[in-house]
């Protein structure tokens, strides 16, 4: 994405550093109008078409646990890493065992005197074997200069992602579908991963419980692993407290049988806001409606993750329901997204036309089919908590179609599914 940027010219149109606070549809000029606020005070930016294309994994969530903030130690979310802090011979306490801690509770364990992970509950590992693995001299001698070698390198990654496993976590109502397994493709996946973890933990069968979920896989995001983390379980140093916590307090973290762990340092693998979609950006469209009172605060829903009715000329990229987890990438649907904008626009500029809103009709059955999809999907019909549900229990962040639909589906602009004014 880098190279993209500066290969066309893209640097000289950013404006780093600089927030967006604010953004309004101003009916007369048929415009948008953007408050943005750097160090050198606030500015107004208008435009014929916004795109917001700020991601979902940005904003960090610190639970809220009676006495957060009154630790006496260094504490702080995993996203606001504190690098002046050396954990080297500490006791840590990490809250957490999603994708962020599974990446930074190795690194602190190797350091660190005692390590102790408060899990609520347990994730699937993907066996992914080269996921730490350099890249080698020739493949990058080859990248860089045999012609087209990239494209296909790059197919040869794609191609099989594209298709991944989400036939393996499609409800079958007729299996039938439990808490463990949604389908027979799916305990065959839940046996097959298991597995491959199974071997890893031998000599420590105490760790089954911490280690083997008791939710289906693709109940909530699987995590790609090398082998890392069950190595790093069983370190003498690392432990797993699955007792929920009672309290932060200011020597540790006290947990609901009364034990009070003693801590110098508490990491927060927490998560993000991820169902506040555009939080905190105040967004009004036409007649004065708020974008978040339409959305109720974290219900987003948007016809295919990018336009809303009422909201012209406004598109989001990595918006709802465009979230992957069992295939694709989110580089490729991000292309996939850029195309439809960029078709968009060309509609705009061809046809004469100041702004174009997506139609009612179109926008609440599309959404429909979101939700109806997945409630027969492992992550929507499992009652794990995850993060791709919001405060209802509704999945906003995936997209439950394969690769093929989005890609088909964004390919061009359908006009017919547009007010064209």
């Amino acid at each position: 994405m880098q190279a993209v940027a500066r290969e066309k010219g893209l640097y000289e149109h950013i404006q780093f550093n600089t927030e967006v606070t604010d953004a309004h549809w101003d009916e007369e000029s048929q415009r948008w109008s953007m408050l943005c606020r750097n160090s050198a005070g606030e500015t107004r930016v208008d435009s014929n078409v916004v795109v917001f294309a700020v991601g979902q994994l940005n904003r960090p969530m610190i639970p809220t646990i009676p006495g957060v903030g009154t630790f006496e130690g260094p504490a702080f979310h995993s996203a606001q890493w504190d690098h002046t802090v050396d954990w080297s011979g500490k006791r840590v306490g990490v809250i957490g065992t999603g994708a962020s801690a599974a990446q930074f509770i190795p690194q602190l364990a190797k350091t660190a005197s005692e390590l102790k992970v408060f899990a609520r509950t347990t994730n699937w590992l993907l066996p992914t074997p080269d996921l730490h693995d350099k890249i080698s001299d020739s493949s990058k001698w080859l990248l860089a200069n045999l012609p087209n070698y990239s494209l296909w390198y790059r197919a040869s990654m794609v191609m099989p992602q594209s298709v991944g496993f989400l036939d393996d976590v499609v409800v079958d109502l007729d299996y039938p579908p439990t808490e463990v397994a949604v389908s027979a493709r799916n305990e065959k996946l839940r046996q097959e991963i298991s597995a491959w973890m199974e071997p890893q933990f031998a000599d420590r069968p105490d760790l089954r419980d911490v280690v083997i979920p008791d939710s289906p896989v693709g109940g909530k995001r699987i995590i790609r692993d090398n082998g890392t983390w069950i190595s790093t379980l069983k370190r003498d140093n690392v432990s797993m407290i699955r007792e929920p916590i009672e309290a932060i307090t200011p020597k540790g973290i006290c947990s609901v049988d009364g034990t009070e762990h003693e801590f110098d340092l508490i990491v927060y693998g927490t998560g993000f806001h991820a169902s506040k979609f555009l939080m905190p950006i105040n967004i009004t469209g036409r007649n004065g409606v708020a974008l978040h009172e339409v959305w109720k605060d974290d219900d987003a829903r948007a016809y295919m993750g990018m336009t809303v009715p009422g909201f012209p000329n406004m598109f989001c990229m990595y918006g709802p329901n465009t979230g992957l987890v069992v295939y694709s990438t989110i580089i490729q649907f991000s292309e996939f997204t850029a195309t439809y904008i960029v078709d968009a626009v060309r509609l705009l500029l061809e046809g004469g036309h100041q702004s174009m809103e997506i139609k009612p009709q179109v926008y609440e059955s599309y959404n429909q089919r979101i939700d109806q999809a997945s409630s027969l999907r492992a992550w929507g019909f499992s009652k794990v908590n995850s993060w791709y549900k919001n405060s209802k229990g509704r999945v906003t962040q995936n997209f439950p179609f394969n690769a093929v639909e989005f890609w088909r589906r964004t390919h061009e602009v359908e006009p017919t599914d547009y007010h064209l004014s």
